[in-house]
């Protein structure tokens, strides 16, 4: 009875303070057109690029690093969701082009054995941590792939609402039939 009192209710995330985390306040990035040139930027610095190459190197697939670039970018209040699916194509484009110029066999997606979506998701994140430890330089290039990995915010942008377990579930119910309904609408 303690833990469904512990939980969040519905309604609760509606009465926190406004703007607490950055992805609830306007984004400083509005036009998908500013957005690509924002991360196409960011990953054509010597230091990021060699980083996001070795990653590619690494066996991550293109799509998933896009991915996490544009979800990273989504937390940290850079631009809205909306841009961000219009975007992840293009930047992923980019990474697939600038693998091929630098000979480095790539892949776009995982493969079929691989499509349960969070298990894709956990082995890239370890992918990408262990091409970071593999690198041995450490620069804005590895700074940046770490900010990619952190589940911290992307941790705050899931949360999922526990679930009320079954005995308090039952006991809503029993009181629910021993009570009649009253008010405007009961009235029939």
């Amino acid at each position: 009875m303690v833990k469904a009192l512990e939980a969040a209710i519905p309604g609760q995330s509606l009465t926190d303070e406004p703007r607490n985390y950055a992805w609830e306040r306007p984004p400083e990035i509005a036009d998908p057109n500013e957005a690509v040139v924002y991360h196409l930027e960011r990953i054509t610095t010597e230091e990021v690029l060699d980083n996001v190459l070795f990653a590619i190197e690494y066996g991550v697939p293109t799509n998933v690093l896009a991915e996490m670039m544009c979800s990273g970018a989504v937390a940290n209040g850079i631009h809205s969701i909306d841009v961000s699916l219009i975007i992840k194509p293009v930047v992923q484009e980019y990474l697939n082009a600038t693998a091929k110029q630098a000979g480095i066999e790539y892949r776009e997606e995982f493969g079929k054995e691989e499509e349960n979506a969070e298990l894709a998701k956990q082995k890239a994140i370890s992918l990408v941590k262990k091409s970071i430890k593999a690198n041995k330089d450490k620069d804005a290039g590895a700074d940046f792939l770490e900010e990619m990995t952190q589940e911290d915010s992307m941790d705050d942008m899931e949360q999922e609402m526990p679930e009320a377990p079954e005995e308090d579930m039952q006991m809503e119910m029993d009181l629910g039939e021993t009570e009649k309904p009253r008010g405007l609408m009961a009235r029939g």
